[in-house]
């Protein structure tokens, strides 16, 4: 890694990237942007990893950019940076191959709810909240942070959600779609260990083929992802991983997939 900013560990298949800021709530500057951007790529280009959980280090998931660090003088700089760094991050989180779970305590805010969004899987503190503070300050979402929570709750919630600019228990979060599951505070990282390592036992290949399909699902027709379907199915039918969970499911026995 080429800072401190982030920390990277694999273990039982699992990658975990720490957000590691805690004296500034885990505030994206510009090292932790490029740690994060690295993270993601050890992840892709690691074939042992299977899965992946995004966290902050203690006391939270991530306050949003940090305010004071940045060194953005004009609006051109922030049409430029913005796409480059923080949409990128987004765009690999969606385009790896295996899931991501954002693990949630605390509070996650600002361009952080972007990284969080983009996860396939949410879990949260019993006490953590999610909040859009652009508004508070005189500014409108960025880093896809818009995009993402209209496509989590639809447009009309989301404008209430982001212009209201308050807090939303993870209660509520549930109960709208923005996360899968709620944790007590002191078992939410084994929880969230727990199931990445449930996930990294499932086929590879169907894992990331079902990721493509939910993805292209999301901007194409029914009958434009049918066939987007077929296709990606027949690369599942003619994989080892498939032979494997037939003879498994026949033998009565959990299979063994290799990711071939």
């Amino acid at each position: 890694m080429p800072n401190e900013s982030v920390l990277y560990h694999t273990e039982n298949n699992v990658a975990y990237i720490t957000l590691n800021r805690p004296d500034r709530y885990n505030s994206v500057n510009h090292d932790l942007t490029l740690g994060l951007l690295q993270g993601l790529d050890n992840a892709k280009f690691d074939s042992s990893v299977r899965a992946v959980v995004l966290r902050g280090a203690d006391p939270g998931f991530s306050a949003g950019a940090d305010l004071k660090s940045m060194n953005i003088q004009s609006a051109a700089e922030v049409v430029e940076y913005i796409p480059m760094y923080y949409g990128s991050i987004v765009k690999k989180i969606m385009h790896l191959d295996v899931p991501v779970i954002a693990a949630i305590h605390g509070a996650v805010s600002g361009v952080s709810l972007a990284f969080a969004l983009a996860c396939d899987l949410r879990i949260m503190a019993e006490d953590a909240v999610l909040r859009y503070p652009f508004i508070n300050i005189g500014l409108g979402p960025d880093g896809g942070a818009g995009w993402l929570i209209v496509r989590a709750v639809g447009y009309s919630k989301a404008y209430e959600i982001v212009t209201s600019g308050d807090k939303i228990s993870a209660q509520e979060c549930h109960r709208l779609g923005l996360c899968n599951r709620i944790a007590p505070p002191a078992s939410i990282m084994e929880e969230a260990q727990k199931w990445a390592e449930q996930l990294a036992q499932k086929a590879p290949i169907a894992m990331a083929i079902t990721k493509r399909d939910l993805h292209h699902a999301v901007s194409h027709s029914l009958y434009e992802n049918t066939i987007y379907e077929a296709e990606n199915q027949a690369k599942c039918l003619v994989s080892k991983d498939f032979s494997e969970g037939v003879m498994a499911f026949i033998q009565k026995r959990k299979p063994k997939f290799e990711g071939k």
